[in-house]
């Protein structure tokens, strides 16, 4: 059982997740919703295989949230990165009953999900589906799903349960249409592409790649934030890092590091330079470095 500090921790971090999802989203990914278009039918045959090797064709570094920016196009106003083969039994636990879509993606490919992204795109003026991006790796492999092989493709598949495009690989790719291809026009397109990697690069380039992984232009405190979560000589590091920070804020993360050894912190560091400020803050509990307050 946990304690009521772990639990408390547990509470504050979960609610600090559903404050930056997005429902509606979700909804069209395992619903079902289909594009409003009409469509013809394209021969209308399906398949359950449940691996077809010639569907497998996309192979992309997939190790951090920069590698899968690299692959979004721009606009992300939040995204988050899930290694579960890098993580603890501890952090797994927290992960999965904290991002529920982890589940989900589970079910959408009925296999284990191994690594996991996912990017909320900005969306356009009447825009729908809204945009987003699922990108995830997963054992055994697996297209054990019903799916109609777009014309002059070979590889591109439209799911028939949600109208959502697949593209199988290292990385797979799960999007709207207009996603899909912009995501294919990012990764074998004549000319280089703006992502949304260029957005987040000043933050990010300095940051060490870990099993957890956030960020979002989409928060009061700062104009860019970033959440990460790894392992280092045996206990949890988490770091958080905003451009633009504002002053309360700032203010705050500066009182918290005040009375930190109390807290059961080994190491707690706050460091600016320029805009940007990264907090760096390292205990032996898990639950110790979700609970601490971000703003």
């Amino acid at each position: 059982m946990w304690s009521m500090n772990q639990q408390l921790a547990y509470k504050l971090m979960a609610a600090f997740l559903v404050f930056t999802m997005l429902g509606s989203v979700f909804a069209y990914f395992f619903i079902g919703v289909k594009d409003d278009t009409t469509q013809e039918p394209i021969n209308p045959e399906t398949n359950t295989d449940k691996y077809n090797e010639e569907f497998w064709t996309v192979e992309q570094p997939f190790n951090s949230i920069s590698d899968a920016l690299n692959m979004t196009p721009p606009g992300t106003e939040v995204a988050y990165y899930i290694d579960l083969e890098s993580m603890t039994p501890q952090m797994i636990q927290w992960v999965r009953q904290d991002l529920q879509l982890i589940q989900e993606v589970d079910k959408l490919y009925k296999s284990d999900t191994k690594k996991m992204y996912y990017a909320k795109l900005h969306e356009g003026i009447n825009e729908t589906p809204p945009p987003f991006l699922l990108l995830s790796t997963m054992f055994p492999l697996k297209n054990d799903f019903d799916y109609i092989v777009l014309p002059n493709t070979g590889n591109i598949l439209q799911r028939q349960d949600t109208g959502a495009i697949n593209i199988m690989g290292t990385p797979v790719i799960y999007a709207p249409e207009k996603t899909a291809s912009e995501v294919l026009n990012i990764l074998y397109g004549l000319n280089k592409s703006v992502t949304s990697y260029d957005q987040y690069e000043t933050l990010l380039k300095n940051i060490e790649p870990v099993p957890y992984q956030m960020v979002s232009s989409n928060v009061s405190f700062a104009k860019q934030f970033y959440f990460g979560v790894g392992l280092i000589n045996g206990s949890y590091e988490r770091t958080t890092a905003y451009l633009d920070v504002n002053s309360t804020a700032i203010k705050k993360l500066n009182q918290l590091k005040v009375n930190s050894t109390q807290k059961g912190f080994e190491q707690y560091q706050v460091n600016q330079s320029g805009n940007y400020t990264i907090v760096k803050i390292v205990s032996p509990e898990l639950f110790n470095v979700l609970g601490e307050e971000t703003s």
